[in-house]
């Protein structure tokens, strides 16, 4: 069978799709095969995520520039997965790379401040109308951590509320219900905590409250009954552990009531959505602004930081000292937080690349992409749903829309891997690895990289309405 060969791939299962795709991926990629096997001789899974590993062998990176990622194997990619979203500058835009450059002769670690304290801080305090301080930090796990600390710290309370199958990194109380598996997870009505890791305490889901995304009775439900020891409602303003899965209407606007109505915190974790779906975010693009936001992945256009601010009288709690050897304030210390390379790369990134044409640019580049998918998929005849949201978009190839995470079910997960390697044996990576994850079109992709993408879905489109059937 050959790669356009419609007749022979009507005879393909899912399964069967999944297979042939995945043997021309291993033709491909001998190289990154031979690196894998000899990196998991010194390095676990031979990889340093775990989200990173996948069968056969992950694609092994030589370089990246623009929007193209050049593999060992000397193959070209045009590249929408961008570091789990991260790089919505591109790969080593040509400002970015002489600012960091240029920083590195000044050095990347002072531990103490400097000038560009500021010049990382300021566009944040200016693009979020909710933060009016800002610390840093070195990932988004970490900024989520803090600002969840944060919030025990100012309400005295210790219980989170937080969305079921909802991504807030790898801290322990994170790792409760993320992507639990369905048949572990109870009824959607009063969800079972379910750790994805060893070694998480048996108490950590007891102070984690978990209600459904997109159903804020849920999150009444759970204030009623805790009230008195909830610090916090912990969310994502769009969901992006589910693909891409948006608000719906009023959802963010109840938990911005119920936050001031129980007198909790509402935490918006934007380290995907920050800076991704408008200049400041979820918060802008939906139009509800929280107590506290973490942010990380783009702020930094490819470089590892993140921050986490909000209200001038809940941050200021970090500043609080000892009194009489009693903790006043919630601690938050680090020697790399707020090194000066990660410093100069926010600010250049804020101030200088992502400016009001980068946006428009993006947003255009997002809807043309996602124009070509819906064409392709009624072309086709595919069961598929195409969503955007600023330079965020994302295929989801079930019959119902999904909106919460108990709509997981519908998920073909082997279907939509026949399409990922699909898609990168065609030369485009579309999204991070796995369904749950959403493409970004960066500042660099152009109209005809757009194209690109769109014509090998189109070519792979035949095989997977073959394998749907």
């Amino acid at each position: 069978m050959t790669g356009n060969d419609a007749d022979d791939a009507e005879a393909l299962s899912s399964e069967e799709l999944l297979e042939y795709e995945r043997e021309r991926y291993r033709e491909r990629t001998p190289t990154s095969a031979a690196m894998a096997d000899d990196l998991r001789e010194v390095v676990p899974a031979g990889v340093c995520s775990t989200f990173r590993a996948y069968d056969p062998h992950p694609v092994h990176a030589e370089r990246a520039e623009g929007a193209k990622l050049y593999d060992v194997d000397g193959n070209e990619y045009l590249d929408f997965a961008l570091n789990n979203g991260t790089q919505l500058v591109g790969h080593a835009h040509p400002d970015l790379s002489e600012a960091a450059i240029d920083q590195i002769r000044d050095g990347t670690l002072y531990t103490r401040p400097s000038e560009l304290v500021a010049y990382a801080a300021e566009p944040l305090v200016d693009r979020w109308d909710a933060v009016e301080q800002v610390r840093f930090t070195n990932s988004g796990t970490e900024a989520v951590m803090h600002a969840t600390r944060l919030a025990r710290a100012y309400t005295g309370r210790e219980k989170l509320i937080r969305m079921e199958g909802a991504y807030h990194g790898a801290h322990d109380p994170a790792l409760v219900s993320k992507m639990p598996p369905l048949e572990r997870a109870g009824p959607a009505g009063d969800p079972t905590p379910v750790k994805e890791s060893q070694g998480i305490p048996d108490a950590v889901p007891e102070d984690v409250l978990l209600a459904q995304y997109n159903d804020a009775d849920s999150v009444e439900a759970l204030l009623r009954e805790h009230a008195a020891d909830v610090a916090a409602i912990l969310v994502e303003p769009a969901c992006l552990n589910l693909g891409l899965v948006e608000p719906a209407d009023g959802f963010l606007e109840r938990l911005r009531e119920l936050a001031d109505e129980y007198n909790v915190l509402l935490v918006f974790d934007e380290v995907k959505t920050g800076v991704k779906l408008a200049p400041g975010g979820g918060a802008e693009y939906y139009g509800v602004q929280p107590d506290l936001v973490a942010l990380a992945k783009a702020i930094g256009g490819g470089y590892p930081v993140g921050a986490f601010g909000g209200r001038r009288d809940v941050m200021e709690l970090v500043a609080a000292d000892l009194q009489e050897g009693v903790a006043t304030g919630a601690a938050h210390y680090g020697t790399y937080n707020g090194n000066p390379l990660a410093l100069r790369a926010v600010g250049k990134t804020l101030r200088d690349v992502l400016t009001e044409d980068a946006y428009d640019h993006v947003e255009a580049l997002n809807e043309r992409l996602a124009g070509g998918y819906r064409d392709v998929v009624a072309d086709a005849g595919l069961d598929a749903h195409v969503k955007t949201a600023g330079s965020q978009g994302m295929v989801h190839f079930t019959d119902e829309q999904i909106t919460t995470f108990r709509d997981w079910e519908h998920v073909d997960e082997q279907f939509h891997e026949a399409y990922w390697v699909g898609m990168v044996n065609r030369g485009v990576i579309p999204h991070p690895h796995d369904a749950s994850q959403q493409w970004t079109v960066s500042v660099q992709h152009t109209a005809a990289d757009v194209d690109e993408h769109v014509d090998a879905f189109a070519e792979l489109a035949t095989h997977l309405a073959a394998a749907q059937d």
